[in-house]
């Protein structure tokens, strides 16, 4: 057995069926950094998908800002403190006035859950179309808009085929 099969047989086993990989042939990165993805042997890999297309991997203002918040401070924001409010008056400050506050979360499951509920009220619709193979998120809504999770839509999801 090859160590990336015995990988493989170790991640279905502790991480079951809801975690794809993706790509025929899996990715096994073991750093990163800025645009880049390095495997084990050294071959790396223009990473222009993976939640960090805007700062990159292993930036070091941002590594620091995460070491000095952790060294003080590890929580949520369900507590009262300067620091998320301080972030939200930056970020607000970029958009139109009529954006006025924000809702934080903790992963793009979380995230995409999020902007499902504000479309289906603001729009009224519950129809998603979605491509054959996407990817959003494991909530119970997010779910049914992966099928890539081989889980099934749900009666309120049309699939459709990636743009071409």
């Amino acid at each position: 057995m090859t160590e990336q099969s015995a990988l493989l047989q170790r991640r279905q086993r502790l991480l079951g069926r809801s975690y794809r990989l993706f790509y025929q042939q899996p990715l096994h990165p073991v750093k990163g950094e800025g645009v880049w993805l390095y495997e084990a042997d050294g071959k790396r890999y223009l990473d222009a998908y993976n939640n960090v297309v805007s700062v990159g991997h292993c930036h070091p203002r941002v590594v620091e800002a995460i070491c000095q918040q952790a060294a003080q401070l590890n929580t949520h924001t369900r507590y009262l403190h300067d620091s998320i409010l301080d972030y939200a008056e930056r970020l607000l400050a970029l958009f139109p006035d009529a954006l006025n506050n924000l809702t934080m979360t903790c992963s793009g499951s979380e995230a995409n859950d999020l902007a499902l509920r504000i479309a289906r009220e603001v729009t009224g619709n519950r129809i998603a179309l979605v491509t054959r193979w996407a990817y959003h998120g494991t909530t119970s809504s997010i779910a049914e808009l992966s099928p890539s999770l081989g889980i099934g839509a749900g009666d309120q999801v049309r699939l459709i085929d990636a743009p071409g």
